[in-house]
């Protein structure tokens, strides 16, 4: 039913830059289904300050696959799914940009965690990814790495589902937000 993703890239906007990691939870709303996980060579260089911020090297994605060589498994991975991310206005753009790009169309329904977890957690004071995973005790220790990343989304989604929040999501989902 959803599909967690989470991708790191080169920097911003699309139109200049890639993915250089992508990783996908398969979830169904109390058990993870699937995984995958790829690095990626986005055939742009990754400065250092991303290189660092990241631990992913411009040597560790030299040899690598393109989107393009991922993008049906991707693709079938995603399709029929609801996209998931934390902050999907970010994810989702790139990697339906890099979908079409290699002439898969994706039209998927978006959640954002970012979002949901502004009307579940209220009187939070931040909704960062970070910050949830320190307030909510979500064990995250690969930090700006997709599969970190990916897998924290999928346990910050099961909390709010778990404890009440299903409607709050179906309503997020209807109403696109």
């Amino acid at each position: 039913m959803y599909a967690i993703v989470d991708i790191e890239t080169t920097g911003s906007p699309v139109k200049d830059n890639g993915i250089t990691e992508i990783a996908i939870v398969l979830y169904d709303g109390k058990n993870i289904e699937g995984k995958y996980q790829t690095l990626i060579n986005p055939k742009v260089g990754i400065s250092q300050f991303v290189a660092k911020l990241t631990g992913i090297s411009n040597d560790m994605v030299a040899a690598a696959p393109e989107f393009s060589e991922v993008a049906e498994n991707i693709f079938r991975l995603l399709e029929g799914r609801i996209f998931v991310a934390h902050n999907a206005g970010f994810d989702f753009p790139y990697v339906s940009h890099f979908l079409k790009a290699s002439g898969f169309y994706l039209n998927s329904k978006v959640l954002c965690t970012l979002n949901l977890s502004r009307r579940a957690f209220p009187n939070l004071p931040k909704h960062g990814l970070e910050f949830l995973c320190s307030s909510l005790k979500i064990d995250n220790h690969s930090r700006h790495r997709a599969g970190g990343d990916a897998m924290a989304t999928t346990e910050l989604l099961g909390i709010i589902l778990n404890n009440g929040g299903e409607r709050l999501v179906k309503s997020m989902i209807q109403n696109g937000i």
